[in-house]
């Protein structure tokens, strides 16, 4: 498993720059060392959000969170000045319940990042920005917000619950700020748009710099790694689960067994006791024929 693991290694060093190339902002590896720039996500998040004012002060890069039963790598994490937190994530041509997947994530951001023993008003605010290569609404906007309402006389009011979910997407084209900047996450080419320097800046270090492609091919490896590593614990997984289900499946079969067994066991029992039974009506009727030949 080694070897292969560092075989692979060895045909991907050879054709990183290849693989480099072509990578967009929109792209896990690229946009991972994107996100751990604090004035890229900021920049995005005030163009977005339509918030000049917006101020990130920490990013995590996939920030692995977990719950009880599932867990998510967060593209990036931003926390912002007020407090709040902004789970930054890019999809690309999946279309996999998208709006139940933001809602897992916002509630995930919420709980983690709660302090135990928390007052029900010291709930942090969350947002969730997601951004699509495809109308993920299907509603012909580029940018749209949801929030949760309240339904008054057939008319929806919004309720401030501290959630605020942002869809964005590459394929609708407004003509706006908005469109400008999600373009740019598609271009595979370095580039330079003065309404969006730090994107720029980030965008051509890691396109026409030694340093910076560099990085991005130790982001690639890392990636490519990770996919492998997932790879081999999802089959072990599967091989484990599989055996787990084949050892319920026996232990249950060997219950059945034992009690198929038990119930003939109780069957022969019932059989005997139906057999002496007839036996000692047999003998009764014997012993009342002899003492009514008696009497005659």
């Amino acid at each position: 498993m080694a070897n292969e693991k560092q075989l692979n290694s060895e045909i991907l060093d050879k054709e990183i720059y290849e693989k480099v190339k072509p990578l967009r902002a929109i792209d896990d590896a690229l946009f991972r060392l994107l996100a751990s720039r604090k004035e890229v996500c900021q920049e995005i998040l005030r163009n977005l959000l339509d918030d000049d004012n917006l101020e990130v002060i920490e990013v995590t890069p996939q920030d692995e969170m977990i719950s009880l039963f599932r867990g998510v790598v967060l593209d990036a994490l931003c926390k912002l000045s007020d407090g709040q937190y902004c789970n930054i994530e890019m999809q690309k041509n999946d279309r996999e319940n998208d709006v139940r997947r933001v809602r897992f994530h916002a509630s995930l951001v919420t709980a983690n990042k709660t302090p135990k023993g928390s007052d029900f008003s010291e709930i942090p605010n969350v947002k969730v920005l997601y951004i699509t290569t495809y109308d993920a609404l299907g509603n012909g906007q580029t940018v749209t917000h949801v929030s949760r309402c309240q339904r008054i006389d057939g008319e929806y009011l919004p309720i401030n619950d501290g959630e605020d979910i942002i869809f964005a997407n590459t394929e609708i084209d407004d003509e706006t700020k908005h469109s400008r900047l999600l373009k740019l996450f598609l271009k595979s080419e370095s580039f330079y748009d003065e309404m969006f320097p730090a994107l720029s800046e980030a965008i051509k270090f890691y396109k026409n710099t030694e340093r910076g492609q560099e990085s991005v091919s130790e982001v690639t490896k890392e990636w490519f790694n990770e996919g492998y590593e997932r790879g081999v614990a999802s089959q072990r997984a599967f091989t484990d689960k599989e055996r787990a289900r084949a050892d319920e499946a026996e232990v249950r079969a060997n219950e059945a067994k034992a009690r198929i067994e038990e119930a003939n066991a109780l069957i022969e029992q019932e059989k005997a006791r139906a057999d002496a039974m007839k036996e000692e009506i047999r003998k009764l009727r014997e012993e009342i024929e002899a003492l009514q030949n008696k009497e005659k």
